[in-house]
């Protein structure tokens, strides 16, 4: 039987902020998540009742890290002040 490598992505050298930003995310009804466009996927943000669709398209590899890019960008956003 195969043994899966683990991949452990350079953007998640701070992985504590990231689930911080994560879980402030959620509990703000903020989501993305990949869906299959062609061999490659497109990442959906939705927000409310906004629903945003990346016009770029990303492999199985960069998906996840663009996905936890973005939970950072909207809780650093949202959180300047605080």
């Amino acid at each position: 039987m195969a043994i899966r490598k683990k991949r452990v992505t350079e953007d998640l050298n701070n992985h504590e902020q990231s689930l911080k930003a994560f879980s402030w995310c959620i509990r703000n009804d903020i989501r993305a998540y990949p869906v299959p466009s062609g061999g490659r996927y497109q990442i959906v943000v939705e927000s409310g009742l906004e629903t945003l669709i990346s016009p770029q398209t990303y492999s199985k590899e960069e998906w996840s890290a663009k996905i936890w890019e973005i939970y950072r960008h909207y809780y650093d956003k949202n959180n300047k002040g605080v």
